[in-house]
């Protein structure tokens, strides 16, 4: 069921896993990783095994999950414990300054991978272009183009998604597929843990601009939410070059984002399903607590032993971009 080789330029090398393989990955935090104890040493028998920089790839049940670069390594007697992180890793162990003119989020995808010679695969034409996006201060490439996307989002409403595949990175729009998979408790979930917040509600939403030297403004308002949790106001500080009906329907969205009792679901432990990953969203049903609707996998950690595969999933309602300085 588990396979994991050590690709070389000319061959490939099958190593001995011992016990369990741990792979997994969080949403808008770049790379997934690999970690796994392979068998160096049994009696005479010497096994293949595997030094910083090395590629590892790991299949379950023959198809291909996880490609990337050893990082690090604990050698015991007859064992090696590895980690390992798919090509994005790259971008959060880099730091630069950029100044680009005239520019889409995909194109500073591609000039950021060429200069860092990080290897590409498909890279879509995200569709908007920037007059300008400076970055002055030593920032990392992950959060360069995080930046990016996060502007093109805000000009035209989608998501797109790093992903790392066969040793290289790619840009794709953000999965949401029309069938998805389904959790249930009595069927595949085993475990979860829910609860239940106001903490980053917001009954009110104002959003400010400079421009011209002149200040903008756009106010949302819940008042339904207001009348039952008091005025709990989100105020954000606009950067984009936006018109007075873009910064209101920018308002309008983030209203809507924390609109009402925030509800979170963590720890869900359910049966494996190896395309269950971070970004994607998934069916929820627990009747327990009144839950039957999608949530977006945050953070995933698939354990693969023998022949048993599970996972941990953390659970968001909304996909949104996180803030970047």
């Amino acid at each position: 069921m588990i396979e994991i080789w050590c690709v070389k330029p000319t061959e490939r090398l099958e190593l001995v896993v011992e016990g369990q393989v741990t792979w997994e990955g969080k949403r808008y935090q770049a790379p997934r990783k690999l970690q796994a104890t392979i068998v160096t040493k049994q009696g005479n028998q010497r096994y293949y095994t595997l030094e910083e920089g090395d590629t590892v790839l790991f299949k379950w049940k023959g198809k291909e999950l996880f490609r990337g670069t050893v990082f690090s390594r604990i050698p015991r007697d007859n064992t090696l414990f590895f980690e390992a992180y798919d090509m994005l890793t790259y971008l959060v162990r880099n730091k630069d300054v950029y100044a680009f003119s005239n520019q889409r989020a995909d194109q500073i995808v591609r000039r950021i991978c060429n200069d860092f010679q990080i290897p590409t695969t498909t890279i879509v034409n995200t569709g908007v272009t920037f007059k300008s996006l400076l970055v002055t201060q030593e920032t990392t490439l992950y959060d360069i183009i995080l930046k990016a996307l996060k502007r093109t989002r805000a000009n035209n409403g989608r998501n797109y998604q790093l992903y790392s595949t066969k040793g290289k990175l790619g840009l794709r729009a953000w999965p949401d597929p029309s069938e998805v998979y389904v959790i249930e408790k009595g069927v595949n979930l085993i475990s979860y843990e829910y609860s239940t917040s106001i903490e980053e509600t917001a009954t009110r939403v104002k959003m400010k601009m400079q421009k011209n030297d002149k200040t903008y403004t756009a106010t949302a308002r819940d008042n339904d939410g207001a009348r039952k949790f008091g005025v709990l106001q989100y105020t954000e500080t606009v950067t984009d070059d936006l018109n007075q009906a873009q910064l209101q329907r920018r308002a309008d969205n983030k209203q809507k984002e924390l609109k009402g009792v925030q509800r979170k679901l963590n720890g869900v432990q359910a049966v494996g399903i190896p395309d269950v990953t971070s970004g994607l969203p998934v069916r929820v049903i627990i009747k327990d607590v009144g839950i039957n609707r999608n949530y977006w996998v945050d953070s995933d950690s698939h354990t693969f032993q023998g022949n048993t595969h599970k996972m941990t999933l953390d659970l968001v309602r909304n996909n949104r971009i996180p803030e970047v300085s």
